[in-house]
């Protein structure tokens, strides 16, 4: 029954993994290519292209078809594989690391948007479900792989298995994969508003990445990227809007339910990846842990999250799109409010239970908003509208890790500013992100009541963070109140109707129409 569909499943599952797989293996390259300062795009760069190139190749898809572009975005992340895998040295490393996410961008919507096509409602989500708990299983099995790897076989191995299984997931698809003909075929190819987008995206991101990593909001790499960024957003709004075929139509925002499933799964993404990269940081910063420990925190969310997404799988087609996207959010915000009454002598094995409602509620939401979206759709935008799924995810993260980062960083600032005698001499000699560090060693030079109290403004400045957040998931909560009731099947193309009598059962309205 899955036949037709398990090369692209292959195909996104290493996708999936090469991300947690390389993050684990980074110390081991830097050890011996050194450049630390680089070290934060070995998985950066990866990310920025392959978020840059989402909507482009959703669009195309829809024009070319799947298979062609599913083959292209295999060739090039098989090739950014290989050379990630003999590169020799750490720039070299991080330009085919940029490769691999140019290619990697064409796996997931496109894969995503064949299953979509492929099978009726109750199986296309139940293989939602599925394949959103591939990636909780990713973020558990990646880390303990990458360190296999790298201890056993050496680190350029964790790029090196990727080549095999993306010529197998290639003929997979090849042998199994009917391309099923849609009326975007033919369309012409928008090429200047794919340029403006592709360069919006890139420019936004590089800038929230850079703010991030230095926090320095004054540094002019950031303002010049956010700037000539937006500004090409506002280019390809004008674009888009006279173009025939435009890379995103502007007219899918005129369906409140897919504008909702859009911003409902950004708020997805600023929480899943501020909880995992804050969680830890609390773990560790405020309470003492060990990095093991710390790391340990994110067990249960998990756990929870892969749970979450097989039982959204199954119960969506009773309990309804709307229904399950409200649970989704309503368990982040509580989870969030938990995350809220932590303090400095809060136990890592008490944080980590927290995190349950966090994994569970990530988990339910990712399967149900991707069906959400591919519901409000006609076939011959399931690509596009796949792509801005995984786009606003995506986004969501990005400002949630450098943006709500930037804000503690500022927040904790505050804390040490208030020091007085020895204790801010000391505190002025380390700098923010000296002090910052100390609190993450297991052997500290500052005395154990000065540790105490950075510990205690670094809680301060997280539990301001996990407000914050906890009020997106609030936000979330009422913006999923406008999600579809019920999922559909893909309907046909505005305006024709299928051989036969009346519109199809369980057909879906034209984008654009509520």
């Amino acid at each position: 029954m899955l036949t037709p569909v398990w090369g692209f499943i292959l195909a996104m599952t290493v996708s999936a993994l090469d991300a947690t797989i390389a993050g684990t293996v980074t110390p081991t390259i830097v050890a011996e290519f050194g450049h630390v300062e680089l070290s934060a795009w070995v998985f950066g760069s990866y990310m920025l292209a392959l978020t840059a190139l989402l909507p482009l190749y959703g669009k195309l898809s829809d024009i070319f078809g799947r298979k062609r572009l599913i083959y292209i975005g295999i060739a090039i992340f098989l090739a950014g594989s290989v050379w990630c895998g003999i590169a020799q040295g750490m720039v070299e490393l991080v330009i085919a690391r940029t490769v691999q996410g140019l290619g990697g961008a064409a796996l997931f919507p496109i894969g995503m948007s064949a299953i979509g096509l492929q099978f009726p409602p109750r199986l296309r989500s139940r293989l939602q479900g599925v394949f959103a708990s591939v990636f909780g299983l990713s973020s558990l099995l990646g880390p303990l792989v990458g360190s296999g790897i790298g201890e056993y076989v050496g680190w350029r191995w964790a790029f090196f298995i990727n080549p095999p299984l993306l010529l197998l997931a290639a003929w997979l698809i090849h042998r199994n994969y009917q391309e099923p003909s849609t009326e975007a075929s033919g369309q012409k190819v928008d090429v200047l508003g794919a340029v403006l987008i592709t360069y919006a995206i890139a420019g936004v991101l590089f800038a929230l990445y850079e703010a991030g990593e230095k926090r320095d909001l004054g540094e002019w790499t950031v303002w010049i990227a956010l700037v000539t960024g937006i500004a090409a957003f506002i280019a390809f709004l004008m674009v888009e809007r006279r173009h025939e075929s435009p890379i995103i139509p502007l007219t899918l925002f005129n369906n409140g339910a897919l504008t909702a499933a859009f911003i409902v799964n950004f708020v997805i993404g600023l929480v899943m990846y501020s909880a995992i990269f804050f969680v830890p940081v609390f773990a560790q910063g405020v309470t003492g842990g060990s990095i093991g420990k710390a790391g340990l925190t994110l067990f249960p969310f998990q756990v929870a999250s892969i749970a979450g997404s097989l039982f959204a799988g199954r119960a969506i087609f009773k309990a309804g799109i709307r229904s399950m996207g409200m649970l989704s959010m309503v368990l982040l915000a509580v989870g969030f409010g938990t995350l809220m009454t932590m303090d400095t002598h809060t136990s890592a094995w008490t944080t980590a239970a927290y995190t349950l409602l966090i994994g569970a509620g990530t988990g339910v939401g990712l399967p149900v908003l991707m069906i959400a979206v591919q519901s409000a759709l006609p076939p011959h935008l399931m690509g596009i509208g796949s792509s801005l799924t995984q786009l606003a995810r995506e986004f969501g993260g990005m400002i949630g890790v450098s943006g709500l980062g930037v804000l503690q960083y500022f927040l904790f600032v505050g804390e040490t500013e208030e020091l007085t005698g020895k204790a801010e001499d000391l505190v002025r000699e380390a700098g923010p992100r000296g002090v910052s560090e100390m609190l993450f060693s297991e052997k500290s030079d500052f005395p154990a009541d000065l540790v105490e109290l950075l510990r205690s403004g670094l809680s301060s400045a997280l539990t301001s963070v996990f407000l914050v957040t906890g009020i997106i998931c609030v936000i979330g909560v009422l913006v999923s109140t406008r999600l579809a009731k019920e999922m559909r099947r893909p309907g046909p193309p505005p305006g024709v109707r299928p051989a036969g009598a009346g519109a199809p059962e369980g057909g879906s309205a034209p984008a654009g129409q509520k």
